[in-house]
């Protein structure tokens, strides 16, 4: 058994290298592996469009190619329903010393509740699911208006984002 614990990419639709956060910041903390996760039945169950499905199988193959590059091995692994990823990582770990799984966050609903059941895993082994807000300029829910609320009107939202944007965009992230 290999005796480097290494940093765990989870690239879930974000199949990029630049400007990814979660890559970036698992980059600095050790030795990586790069693992996608391919859910047929979940597709079907989210009715994600065949073009959907071929653009994404598409641009896996580019994000392969890249990873090369950076000496990362990725992980193709066909898991057919999310619900069973805790068990495909609790078979990982005993093949490959995996310290923390970096990812970039997901917000929609199902997509949360796959993210708690593997912290929950995660957890029981003295691990972390480590997330990144990747895919705004602003993290989900961080403006807010005088009284700490949510914006409901789209004008005040708008200019309390420009006013953010003067003092400089958020950090955009290196390629490793």
């Amino acid at each position: 058994m290999m005796s480097t614990a290494y940093q765990l990419i989870w690239f879930r639709q974000d199949l990029r290298i630049h400007d990814h956060a979660a890559l970036w910041h698992a980059t600095q903390a050790g030795p990586c592996i790069a693992m996608v996760i391919l859910s047929p039945e979940q597709w079907q169950l989210h009715h994600d469009a065949p073009i959907k499905i071929e653009f994404y199988l598409r641009q896996l193959q580019a994000l392969k190619q890249q990873l090369e590059h950076l000496h990362i091995p990725l992980l193709v692994q066909i898991i057919p329903l999310w619900k069973d990823i805790p068990d495909f990582l609790k078979q990982l770990a005993q093949r490959i010393p995996i310290h923390n799984i970096y990812a970039n966050i997901e917000l929609a609903v199902n997509e949360l509740k796959r993210d708690q059941s593997v912290q929950k895993f995660l957890n029981q082994q003295q691990k972390e699911l480590i997330l990144f807000h990747d895919r705004t300029l602003f993290p989900v829910a961080s403006i807010r208006n005088q009284s700490n609320q949510p914006y409901q009107v789209f004008g005040a939202f708008k200019k309390t984002c420009y006013q953010r944007l003067q003092h400089g965009l958020p950090q955009c992230y290196p390629a490793p």
